[in-house]
């Protein structure tokens, strides 16, 4: 046997071995996101806390981080009459903005959230520590999070799901974030910040 037919041979077996490997290795990130995915597994364990009485304390704040590139970067806190913008980069409105809220519309938020069990899922989408240990590292994704503040409890959901070719980078949380996120981005449209 010649020697480039041996050099030949140990390449293909090499490379063969690499795309086994790098396979191996997406598969088994695939399913880690998926499985930090929507709900925790033991979400129905979660107690729902009541929904409030009086309004009076309680907020509701969407953070945008922004990105290396034109992503918007704000702040918007919404109370039973008030909202708060602050505007940080890429947005209309830089700086802070303050708007009036109907009790309707702030309660109209609230019961997303509620309804949407925010109370139950993941604090954080965006850390991907798998169940083996490893840990995935993904980089300039715009960012989100949306935190409800009670007397009695404070939650924040934070997220950065992405895709690439159509497949999950991060872990997605599930599409009531993404519902209660639109209707506070457009909430700060109509008022002109974004």
């Amino acid at each position: 046997m010649r020697y480039t037919t041996v050099v030949t041979i140990v390449a293909i077996i090499a490379c063969t071995a690499w795309a086994q490997s790098k396979n191996d290795w997406q598969s088994k990130r695939e399913s880690c996101i998926t499985a930090l995915s929507g709900f925790p597994q033991d979400a129905s364990t979660t107690s729902q806390p009541l929904y409030p009485s009086n309004l009076e304390g309680i907020t509701l704040q969407y953070f945008a981080s922004g990105c290396f590139g034109s992503c918007p970067a704000f702040t918007l806190t919404i109370g039973k009459d008030f909202a708060q913008f602050e505007g940080h980069a890429y947005v209309r409105a830089k700086g802070k903005r303050k708007a009036k809220v109907t009790q309707p519309q702030f309660e109209r938020f609230l019961h997303l959230w509620f309804e949407g069990k925010f109370f139950a899922m993941r604090d954080d989408y965006c850390s991907i520590a798998c169940p083996d240990g490893t840990r995935v590292v993904v980089t300039d994704i715009p960012e989100s999070s949306i935190t409800l503040t009670m007397p009695t409890l404070t939650k924040r959901v934070y997220e950065c799901f992405t895709t690439i070719d159509g497949r999950p980078e991060t872990p997605k949380p599930p599409d009531q974030y993404f519902e209660l996120s639109r209707e506070l981005v457009a909430f700060a449209k109509t008022q002109r910040w974004l």
